[in-house]
């Protein structure tokens, strides 16, 4: 008996030419990508071909729902606009997880080194794209933040996830019987955050409710924005639910088609 599967195609119009796409997903919850008539494609190479943002009423968990959220955020810009951050991504996900479970049996910290090896290059390298996008989205956030919050002077500010002058190798050094004791990795990418404030304090305890959500519209707003001025692409924004009086202020908002 063969598995149900749900299967959908379309075709994408970019600048230059039309992709033809596919996808399959069975009730397992594999999926299969089929671009341009040929099989084996991974999820991330769709992804890349069609940037979406999807803006909810619970979208706010951006502003308010901890640091992997911000993190989140900064990764779909890096990973639309520097193409080996999803392969270095990865490979940090893996290198973490191993040191984290290597964490539990070794006794000095020579013993981590081969992996330290490898994952501090990654980190030093996710943590300089991070930092280079926040930068260069920076005045985008603040002109579409103006739009929607007029009333308040926002700040955003990049935090790598470890003591800003020193070398993340000293960081893992000098942190091991404390990373060892814990179990996991203290300090890294993986810990980065996006600061905002709001008229110098955190926006998640100036804002309201209300306030959260349009400024969630309106950074995701500067994010298809910037996409588009710096590679040419656009972004598919999927709205879904949103009171009418926020809707109309994030279509006063969307690029002309």
């Amino acid at each position: 008996m063969s598995r149900r599967r749900l299967f959908s195609t379309g075709r994408l119009q970019g600048e230059e030419r039309e992709t033809a796409i596919g996808l399959t997903k069975d009730k397992q919850g594999d999926s299969k990508v089929r671009i341009d008539g040929t099989d084996g494609h991974k999820v991330a190479e769709l992804a890349h071909l069609m940037p979406m943002q999807l803006i909810t009423p619970e979208g706010f968990t951006l502003l308010n729902g901890g640091p992997k959220y911000r993190r989140a955020f900064l990764d779909w810009g890096c990973f639309h606009n520097e193409p080996g951050f999803f392969t270095a991504w990865s490979n940090l996900k893996r290198l973490l997880k191993q040191r984290n479970a290597a964490l539990r049996q070794v006794t000095r910290y020579e013993q981590l080194r081969p992996w330290d090896k490898e994952l501090i290059p990654l980190a030093e390298q996710i943590s300089t794209w991070r930092a280079e996008y926040s930068a260069g989205i920076a005045a985008d956030m603040a002109d579409t933040c103006k739009q929607f919050l007029p009333e308040f002077s926002l700040t955003f500010s990049f935090q790598r996830g470890w003591e800003k002058e020193t070398e993340y190798a000293e960081v893992l050094e000098r942190n091991f019987e404390r990373d060892r004791q814990l179990t996991y990795t203290a300090h890294g990418p993986h810990k980065a955050d996006l600061r905002i404030r709001a008229d110098g304090a955190p926006v998640e305890d100036t804002l309201s409710r209300g306030q959260l959500k349009l400024l969630m519209c309106a950074l995701r707003l500067a994010q298809g924005e910037f996409l588009t001025r710096e590679s040419g692409r656009r972004c598919l924004y999927l709205i879904d639910d949103l009171p009418l009086s926020l809707m109309m202020s994030v279509a006063g908002c969307l690029p002309a088609a």
